[in-house]
């Protein structure tokens, strides 16, 4: 049983149309593998809504999870769409960097996963690739469009989640944007076909970053590190 002192992690939700109740309603939403691994690492989630009071939010949170979901607006890295760049939404890419500058300023625990991990990086001075399979190099790196595939990723032994996971792990794709240029950002871990899948921020206390979905393949010691992160 989780106790009253057990920290408190924010989760960012998604606003996407779906029939629910109604036709086409907005429904705030997360994958309920987020609040799961919280919970089963001590902790106590909390799902994140779009708010204009970042600071007040931060003020009640002892960690926070930008968790995946929709493409970036290219226009937050001075590019145009690409035609396969859609379902965006500039509102929640505003808010959840705003989120993403005051954890960093606070020195707040910080995990930032898939589309998290891309927000972070333009966040800290770098843009992505909009498609993958129409980028040189990187045509066959994994499944796209609501299928799921598996691959290595090669972590930097000397990095806190090389501490965490250690320096070979499984990842998965189901994204087909990443991360071109990780701005100021330590770049951590990569595929074999060189892709940016993990980074971190020299200086923070506890900010880890991936491309994969560590909530969906079990991979309980990443939760394990942020809730003892937020103990502290």
């Amino acid at each position: 049983m989780i106790g009253l002192s057990a920290p408190v992690i924010g989760v960012t939700t998604s606003v996407n149309e779906r029939d629910y109740e109604t036709s086409k309603q907005e429904v705030v939403m997360v994958p309920a593998n987020y609040p799961r691994a919280i919970r089963r690492a001590g902790g106590i989630p909390i799902l994140l809504t779009e708010s204009d009071d970042v600071e007040t939010l931060l003020d009640r949170l002892d960690g926070i999870i930008i968790a995946g979901g929709r493409d970036v607006d290219p226009a937050r890295y001075g590019e145009e769409p690409h035609e396969r760049t859609d379902n965006l939404r500039p509102e929640q890419d505003t808010w959840e960097s705003s989120l993403i500058a005051a954890a960093i300023k606070r020195d707040l625990p910080l995990l930032c996963v898939c589309r998290g991990h891309q927000l972070l990086a333009v966040e800290r001075g770098g843009r992505l690739y909009q498609h993958l399979p129409e980028t040189p190099g990187y045509e066959k790196h994994g499944a796209t469009g609501g299928k799921w595939s598996n691959h290595t990723v090669e972590i930097d032994p000397n990095s806190r989640l090389g501490s965490i996971l250690g320096t070979n792990v499984i990842g998965n794709s189901g994204h087909h944007q990443g991360v071109a240029d990780a701005g100021d950002l330590a770049i951590v871990g990569r595929t074999e076909d060189g892709l940016i899948e993990a980074v971190e921020l020299p200086g923070a206390s506890f900010l880890l970053s991936m491309q994969w979905h560590p909530e969906m393949l079990n991979q309980t010691k990443v939760f394990d590190a942020l809730i003892e992160a937020a103990r502290a």
